[in-house]
């Protein structure tokens, strides 16, 4: 072989073989953002397009597919009797695609609020809304040992898996950081708050400003591509995804950013559960078993525009967990807590209900949704709830269980 063959042919062609082994080794190994010098100078323009096209689509699948259907990719890429006969995926789809995996995780799902009338009002202006708020919640999950599942519009599947050196209280952590620091920094964003507060915006929504819920829980779930050989999504199947969903659509009911399932409020650390706030108990849609409902109270970290708590903390994923929430407190006092929480006491009334004193639990709740400031929602929720399902003595039905079926999803 003459040196020009080799050093114009054969090389790049190497590198492009190497590139492609490597990616169906690990779809998820970062990848060179630029071609080197030396590549990029090459005198034959044609390898230099496809490599660079090459490392191009590798890129797109990384981003399309991401940690979900890495294995997918994988399994695509390599070099297998099934994978060498035709030139497509569809006669192969089943041999290659169609393997699911029974994976544990975190699971969180995040919507932005009133996006319906926000979509009405900007038109095709919302894009850099949605886009907005993407960067920051994919940004916060991806440096909290998680990762951006699906895009639904104004929804967003978030994931968490334990790895090997993260024990699942520390990622259990991570995935509430990433919902509390993806709120902070959706308030704090100067794009996000322009947007918002156009006059169309404000005309039609008065005092608009764009907020989040979110819904974690934890349990199994299916890792699989979902589709046909005409179009592909890699995600996740398991009733474990949807009460994470239904948990974000409950956000409105109580009128907080977060709710956790008890079973993933038991999997945090001590000092994170501690944070923490029950707001009920509940069957929710597809459920047989109750369930406890958590939320953390996010505090504000802006006192008239001025931040009072360091971005560095917000954002940075060197900040320890353990500084991130000590300089994070929730909002509330200790008093309205202790208050709130001797008043879901009577409310629920022990396991199994026969404790239950909704008379005293709705005077308490009363007070503090009195209390000045901002009023709770939970207090409302569970007072409202109480007022329409209370005998006319104030105390509890006769059939209560110490539990509520959820009334929306």
């Amino acid at each position: 072989m003459s040196e020009f063959v080799y050093r114009d042919v054969a090389q790049p062609l190497q590198r492009m073989v190497s590139l492609v082994r490597n990616f169906a080794e690990d779809p998820l190994k970062p990848l060179p953002e630029t071609l080197s010098a030396a590549v990029l100078d090459h005198p034959l323009r044609e390898t230099v397009i496809l490599e660079r096209a090459l490392v191009r689509l590798s890129c797109l699948l990384q981003l399309g597919f991401g940690e979900a259907g890495a294995a997918m990719v994988g399994r695509s890429l390599q070099r297998t009797p099934e994978a060498d006969v035709g030139g497509g995926l569809g006669e192969n789809y089943g041999k290659i695609l169609n393997v699911g995996r029974v994976v544990h995780a975190f699971f969180g799902f995040c919507d932005i609020c009133y996006f319906t009338d926000l979509t009405e009002i900007l038109q095709a202006d919302v894009v850099r809304v949605v886009n907005s708020v993407a960067k920051i919640i994919h940004r916060s999950v991806k440096d909290n040992s998680g990762a951006p599942n699906k895009n639904m519009g104004d929804t967003f599947l978030l994931v968490w898996m334990c790895r090997a050196g993260l024990g699942v209280r520390t990622v259990a952590d991570a995935s509430l950081r990433s919902f509390i620091r993806a709120v902070l920094e959706v308030s704090r964003s100067k794009d996000i708050r322009k947007m918002s507060q156009r006059s169309d915006v404000q005309t039609r929504m008065p005092g608009f400003k764009v907020q989040l819920g979110f819904g974690l829980h934890y349990g199994w779930a299916v890792e699989c591509a979902i589709g046909s050989d005409l179009k592909v999504d890699a995600s996740y199947l398991s009733p474990n995804v949807n009460l994470a969903s239904r948990l974000q659509a409950a956000t409105k009911q109580y009128g907080v950013e977060i709710l956790i399932s008890g079973q993933t409020h038991s999997l945090f650390s001590p000092s994170v559960q501690a944070m923490c706030r029950q707001v009920d108990r509940v069957t929710l849609k597809g459920t047989v078993h109750p369930m406890d409902l958590f939320t953390y109270d996010v505090p504000a970290t802006t006192v008239d525009g001025i931040s009072v708590v360091d971005d560095h903390i917000i954002s940075s994923p060197d900040t320890t967990h353990q500084l991130f929430f000590s300089a994070l407190q929730p909002a509330l006092s200790d008093r309205f807590r202790q208050q709130f929480s001797a008043a879901m006491e009577l409310y629920l009334g022990g396991h199994d209900g026969s404790q239950a004193d909704w008379k005293r639990a709705s005077q308490i709740l009363s007070q503090l949704c009195n209390q000045s400031g901002p009023r709770d929602g939970p207090s409302q929720a569970i007072r409202s709830y109480i007022k329409r399902r209370a005998r006319p003595d104030g105390s509890a039905p006769q059939n209560w269980k110490g539990y509520r079926a959820l009334e929306s999803k």
